[in-house]
């Protein structure tokens, strides 16, 4: 794959309080002389987001603008009606995620006191890549033989299909095997393991005998592909959110954290595209803009707290100069700043003061 997401540790910031990472951004936009600020946010549409955006605006003493949809996606053709409706903006954005994990996936607590996956949408979109990985590392099998091991593939992963309307795993035999076929099994073929492979997890399968056993996380995301066709003319988010991160997957589910290093990849996504379009958008303007993206982590459907994942600043659209902050930089550009705190109630912010 040419291109790679930023690996999971360097995601994994520190998590800010909101109203303390709300407090900076202010202090960023004063500082930049920000003026007639609006508020915008791309996030989903989640009951647990309505707090944080409430909280957002009251930093600003401005409603905020959605600029978002269902699973954290972005929408362009918000962006510029956005822009009549204030001079400068302060985005929001990404992608969020239940705190509580249970196998890999978050979860949070619903008012009808279930407790459900989330993003809901992310879950639903990853549940069948999963599925397909996990029985595809439960059914290949290794085994050690005198003249060392050997690999069985279930005839599943050796027949080739065209791509269908639903997820199919391609196992790459190149990654996995030395040379062809050495005899049939029962329900497969047997090959000499890949020289390559055995290196590179000598310790795992150093313990490896002539019981066979399942090939598990050592199926990792070099060694297979997901193939789909995708309607490219499906309006659905699901659809939408599927396709632009159909070639990350076998990094999504081989991961320890599958729902998580989903919302990771889709927050990575949807910020640069967001970036790409700011830079167009307001090239040779006059307008500033502020942008921060990361994950929200819902510790229940009325508190988050957010990890800081990227940055994007453009001074009165001199987009040559923009600047952007990766994973190892935004968190300590926002700590620099100091914390903004309005002068006024939350209930005078909404006029109920």
């Amino acid at each position: 794959m040419p291109i790679a997401p930023p690996s999971e540790v360097l995601l994994d910031n520190p998590a800010m309080e909101l109203m303390d990472l709300f407090g900076r951004m202010r202090s960023l936009a004063d500082a930049h002389n920000f003026q007639g600020t609006l508020p915008a946010v791309w996030q989903c549409s989640d009951e647990s987001q309505g707090i944080k955006q409430a909280l957002f605006g009251y930093a600003f003493d401005c409603p905020t603008f959605n600029l978002g949809r269902v699973g954290a996606l972005l929408d362009p053709g918000r962006l510029t009606p956005a822009s009549h409706h204030g001079q400068d903006l302060v985005i929001l954005g990404g992608s969020h995620h239940g705190i509580h994990e249970e196998g890999g996936i978050g979860y949070v607590e619903r008012v009808n006191g279930h407790s459900n996956s989330c993003c809901s949408m992310l879950f639903r979109v990853v549940e069948p890549y999963l599925t397909l990985y996990r029985r595809a590392a439960t059914l290949i099998t290794l085994y050690r033989e005198v003249d060392g091991i050997k690999i069985e593939i279930p005839y599943k992963y050796l027949f080739r299909q065209p791509p269908g309307d639903t997820p199919q795993i391609h196992v790459l035999l190149r990654q996995l095997v030395d040379g062809t076929a050495i005899r049939e099994s029962s329900h497969g073929k047997v090959y000499r393991l890949s020289a390559k492979f055995a290196d590179r997890h000598q310790l795992a399968l150093s313990d490896l005998n002539k019981e066979p056993r399942s090939i598990g996380t050592l199926l990792d995301a070099h060694s297979f592909r997901f193939i789909r066709h995708l309607d490219k003319y499906d309006p659905s988010p699901a659809a939408i959110l599927e396709a632009s991160v159909l070639d990350f997957f076998p990094d999504i589910v081989t991961s320890k954290r599958p729902h998580r290093r989903l919302a990771d990849v889709n927050t990575w996504r949807q910020f640069h595209l967001l970036a790409s379009y700011l830079t167009d958008s307001f090239d040779n303007s006059d307008r500033s803009i502020l942008m921060i993206a990361g994950l929200t982590l819902d510790h229940s459907i009325r508190r988050n707290t957010f990890v800081p994942q990227f940055g994007f600043l453009l001074d009165e659209g001199k987009t040559l100069q923009a600047r952007y902050f990766g994973p190892d930089e935004v968190s300590e550009w926002l700590q620099a700043q100091p914390v903004f705190r309005p002068q006024h109630s939350f209930l005078e912010y909404a006029g109920a003061g």
